[in-house]
């Protein structure tokens, strides 16, 4: 698997401020490691094991479409709780409770990412992710307010490796016309290794990092390109 590589300074093919202009980061496993229903880990580790299991199993198919705007939060857990025979209101007050609780890898980020925008950078979450984020995590999690932007593909209406009939980018076209970016004035912090190749076709450097911990080391890496 490849890992975070070192990111050289080539800020006069991007900024004449140096560095990049948007700095574009992955939530799940990149900005943080926080699962659903992720406390009853430890409170309620049958109840997470039994939920976890008919979700990422008989219930696979939905995830997508969750992600991709075309079913709601409400229809996944009932979808759930009947097929696992659990009370659905416990298991959604649950849910609720683990978007809100969700946690940063480390308590650096927040310095980290003003560090970046004091340098003239905005810094943007780009998520393939549901409507729970939006609904739950950035409107309860306080520190998620330290960012310029956020794309949820749920609210795009495509994930990030997803391109219309004329192979633009549905996730990220928009906002790179809106903020006119050309190709290398982006870059993107990803754990993810499978969209390399599409995601630097739409002109955005893709740095994978490895999950969790090297979250830290690729900001501080790109910090030091300003």
């Amino acid at each position: 698997m490849r890992q975070s590589k070192k990111i050289k300074n080539t800020s006069k093919k991007r900024n004449k401020n140096g560095g990049y202009k948007v700095v574009f980061l992955d939530w799940n496993g990149t900005l943080s490691g926080s699962k659903f229903w992720g406390h009853l880990e430890k409170t309620d580790p049958e109840l997470f094991l039994n939920i976890e299991s008919v979700l990422f199993g008989q219930l696979r198919s939905l995830i997508k479409p969750w992600m991709k705007g075309e079913i709601e939060s409400e229809y996944v857990i009932r979808m759930i709780a009947d097929r696992a025979k659990l009370n659905y209101s416990q298991i959604f007050d649950e849910f609720i409770y683990s978007c809100i609780n969700m946690e940063y890898v480390s308590n650096d980020i927040p310095k980290i990412v003003k560090k970046l925008q004091k340098k003239g950078a905005k810094v943007v979450v780009a998520t393939d992710n549901m409507d729970s984020f939006n609904r739950w995590t950035l409107r309860y999690m306080d520190k998620c307010n330290i960012f310029d932007d956020v794309l949820n593909s749920h609210y795009q209406r495509g994930m990030k490796k997803d391109t219309d009939k004329k192979g633009n980018s549905i996730f990220f076209s928009d906002y790179i016309k809106k903020n006119k970016l050309k190709p290398g004035e982006s870059i993107l912090i990803d754990d993810s290794s499978d969209d390399i190749e599409i995601i630097e076709g739409f002109g955005i450097k893709y740095v994978h990092i490895k999950p969790i911990s090297g979250t830290v080391v690729a900001l501080n890496q790109i910090l030091a390109t300003y």
